[in-house]
């Protein structure tokens, strides 16, 4: 070989384009109060379970821009807040050679909202042209907003205040802002519906019971309100769901079978022993100290922290609504072009300073994953005691049942994801592929769905139900018989913690994965 040849060479190597491998983006958005760290297991989760369903690259954000008291700002403000650091972040992916050509959202009781309007930014963007929506799921998400029903003074006092307690944000899940935006999200012939459409698969994940932030009809999508005489339900579940270890426990996924879950007559709900579940607490099981908890949460916890909590909310809300009058609005539109242009017309090399911004949230979310702060330490004392509050409300106004749920405040797991635990991956997708058939019926002859359930809606929010279920969905009730399941159905404060919720979290890649691997026949 001449010294000619060797240049040549040479000089075509150095010519040669790096290999660019296909992206496909997980968002996963935290809810009120929350940080990136609620979301830690079922991202843990997604990059265990799906990578070997697909040939794309599998990667995932958690935003970070929104986190703690800064959730009060509304949902408009912060779903482009939300866009902007998705669009950092595909930045930072181009450049470390992965081309995001897929997206899939996945939002957490407030983030499943935001991730709706964020989803309308990015239709009027004309996004999906160049990246294909893929899967969109929500778990315990009020996409009908938050309202209470029962004519006693907190539900009273909690409609009329919740408003004004939340910042921008509480008017909107409240729907009592001017706009009603939740109303604009379902509404056929807006963006946020036309973008919803276009993703390939939607799931809901709702409670059934236990999650007092956020009940059962609004996360369902429906205007029943079935589980609330619990004493007279008898919990039927998918049938052979597959046992998993996650820690010392071993548990089953919860995912509810509500064709066969039924009401019990008086006379049955005399015998019946309760929807017992395995891995069953101490607490739970013991009435005595259950009733001791009920007491100290009533006597000591409460006096002590309610009005601290309300108070702090109270102005956490005016200076919110007062600072984001005054912030500059994001230019999403002219940062989407520059993206359109260096990575997916290859008109211009990605801009430098933006990636350089991906790589600093990155950092940012890896330090929130670390430490802790004050505002986060009060944002949970906030959820915790208004949990507190609504707990002890409804245990003061039942009997105590045998199945009551117990308290699963134990160390928290929020700063680090621990050993998982076995899941079988193989048993997960072969009890999918059995019952994702009747997943998808969930919605058809529910007996429970009773006239005496049927809640009095107003016209607009059936609107909102009917427009959404216009939709094809995969509906999953999840019972967890858990203090605050709420926390449990994303298992966010660790796998350990949360085992049951870890469990179905499991069982909902499965599903993901069934579509991953149909997706790319």
């Amino acid at each position: 070989m001449t010294a000619g040849d060797i240049n040549l060479a040479k000089s075509s190597d150095a010519n040669k384009k790096p290999l660019i491998k296909d992206g496909h983006l997980f968002v996963l958005i935290h809810g009120l109060w929350g940080s990136p760290n609620h979301m830690s297991t079922i991202e843990e989760l997604i990059q265990r379970l799906l990578p070997s369903s697909t040939s794309d690259k599998i990667c995932t954000l958690r935003p970070s821009s929104f986190a703690f008291w800064k959730t009060y700002d509304g949902i408009q403000y912060i779903s482009q807040r939300v866009l902007q650091e998705i669009f950092f972040e595909i930045e930072a992916l181009q450049k470390d050679l992965v081309k995001v050509v897929k997206i899939s959202i996945i939002g957490y009781s407030l983030g499943g909202l935001i991730a709706r309007c964020v989803i309308g930014l990015l239709y009027d963007l004309d996004f999906f042209t160049n990246v294909k929506p893929v899967i969109f799921t929500t778990f315990a998400t009020p996409h009908v907003g938050v309202q209470f029903f029962k004519e006693n003074l907190f539900d009273y006092t909690a409609n009329r205040l919740g408003p004004f307690m939340f910042g921008q944000t509480g008017k909107e899940l409240f729907i009592r802002d001017s706009n009603r935006l939740l109303a604009d999200m379902a509404n056929p012939s807006l963006s946020y519906y036309k973008g919803l459409a276009l993703f390939e698969l939607r799931i809901v994940l709702s409670n059934v019971k236990n999650d007092r932030t956020v009940p059962f009809y609004t996360s369902f999508i429906t205007e029943y309100s079935p589980f609330d005489n619990w004493k007279y339900v008898k919990i039927k579940y998918i049938k052979d769901l597959p046992e998993a270890t996650i820690g010392k426990a071993k548990v089953r996924p919860k995912f509810v079978d509500m064709r066969r879950t039924r009401n019990l007559s008086p006379e049955e709900a005399q015998v019946f022993r309760g929807n017992i579940q395995e891995e069953t607490s101490m607490i739970r099981r013991n009435r005595v100290l259950r009733f001791s908890s009920l007491v100290m949460i009533v006597c000591v916890f409460l006096p002590v922290w309610i009005p601290t909590v309300l108070c702090t909310s109270f102005l956490v809300s005016i200076f919110s609504v007062g600072q984001v009058r005054f912030l500059k609005k994001l230019n999403s539109s002219h940062h989407w072009s520059q993206i359109k242009s260096s990575v997916y017309d290859g008109k211009s090399n990605v801009d430098i300073e933006n990636v350089n911004q991906g790589v600093v949230n990155r950092v940012e979310r890896g330090r929130l994953s670390r430490q802790g702060s004050f505002k986060g330490e009060t944002s949970e004392m906030t959820e915790n005691t208004l949990e507190g509050i609504m707990y002890a409300r409804e245990q003061l106004k039942q009997s105590t049942e045998p199945n009551m749920d117990d308290d699963d405040s134990d160390e928290s797991l929020e700063n680090e994801i621990t050993n998982i635990g076995e899941i079988n991956i193989k048993t997960n997708d072969d009890t999918v592929a059995k019952c994702i058939h009747d997943l998808k019926l969930q919605q058809e002859n529910i007996s429970i769905f009773t006239d005496a359930s049927r809640l009095k809606l107003e016209d607009f929010k059936r609107d909102i139900i009917k427009n959404l279920n216009t939709l094809d969905w995969i509906k999953i009730p999840v019972f967890i018989d858990a203090w605050n399941s709420h926390d449990g159905i994303v298992a966010r404060r660790g796998p350990k913690t949360n085992p049951k919720g870890t469990s179905t979290i499991g069982l909902w890649c499965s599903i993901l994965r069934r579509h991953l691997k149909q997706e790319s026949m």
